[in-house]
């Protein structure tokens, strides 16, 4: 099923396994014909930034999973038994990985990656206040 986007000015996106640039002054309306992962700016995560916090490593696992189709993959297994360790360490988020993880075995990759994405942005929230506090 084809995909239509937005880039707004100067946004980068991935698509397909090329990172992509609306170098123009206007945003742009594209439509994605293919089945190929596509990701927003703000959903990419660099490989410097996966080691930030616990949250940006999943994260990045995550990522990784549904930019190369993950379903039934080798990985998929290493990945999920990671999520859990995660999960052990942070048990208030026990019920959001579980969602996760009933995702990626549905082979619904991009919504456990926006699921990570929430609980990314929830650490890094808790880490600013965490910092300011500590001036």
């Amino acid at each position: 099923m084809p995909l239509k986007i937005r880039v707004r000015p100067e946004e980068k996106f991935y698509a397909g396994g090329a990172v992509l640039k609306n170098v123009g002054k206007h945003s742009a309306d594209l439509l994605i014909l293919s089945d190929s992962p596509v990701l927003r700016d703000d959903y990419l995560m660099n490989t410097e930034d996966r080691g930030a916090s616990d949250a940006a490593e999943v994260y990045f696992l995550l990522q990784i999973l549904y930019l190369f189709k993950g379903k039934g993959q080798p990985l998929d297994g290493l990945v999920i038994q990671t999520i859990r360790n995660f999960a052990s360490i942070y048990p208030s988020l026990t019920g959001q990985i579980d969602n996760i993880i009933q995702h990626l075995e549905a082979g619904e990759a991009f919504k456990a990656l926006r699921l990570g994405h929430e609980i990314l942005a929830t650490q890094n929230k808790t880490i600013t206040l965490t910092s300011l506090t500590t001036l």
